[in-house]
């Protein structure tokens, strides 16, 4: 007879878990793990992973193998073409030493923030960046295996939890 302390413990807030995965898009691209599943470990309840991944793992538990759809919807967004911006050399000087068909992680030399465009063409007169995220507009598709979950510890917790001031 199998104890309660020996039951599998239930994905849900406040616990840890590790998950074996592999993301693919509808054509069978594969995204993340692929002859070897990728590894992720994260947090449940406190913004780690996409939304929509977690919510599907809540109530399962360690050993359980599960294959679902995330739509782009609930993942990274519809693709947006108002993201596709054509930008001048003289209005983005930057855009001459750029190659069509590469990302560019860019910075705000003010507030430090980072963000990343995909170079989809340039002439003479200047270049068409896509903002949008490589996934958006794609559905995906997970296979994974839930490894394991715990309890996080206290000292976990305190971590996660955001600061509270007095009143």
């Amino acid at each position: 007879m199998i104890s309660a302390m020996e039951e599998p413990l239930e994905v849900f807030k406040d616990r840890w878990v590790v998950l074996e995965y592999r993301v693919s898009l509808e054509d069978g691209t594969v995204v993340l793990g692929g002859d070897e599943p990728a590894a992720m470990n994260f947090a449940v309840g406190y913004n780690q992973v996409l939304p929509a991944l977690e919510a599907r793992l809540l109530g399962h538990k360690a050993g359980e193998t599960l294959q679902f759809v995330i739509p782009a919807e609930e993942a990274f967004g519809a693709y947006d073409r108002r993201q596709v911006k054509r930008r001048t050399f003289k209005e983005f000087p930057q855009g001459r030493a750029l190659e069509p068909g590469r990302w560019v992680v860019a910075s705000n030399d003010r507030t430090g923030a980072q963000y990343a465009y995909f170079v989809q063409s340039k002439d003479e007169d200047g270049v068409t960046l896509d903002f949008n995220h490589p996934l958006a507009g794609k559905d995906l598709y997970y296979r994974l295996r839930i490894v394991q979950v715990r309890d996080l510890t206290p000292e976990e917790l305190i971590e996660l939890r955001p600061c509270r001031t007095s009143s």
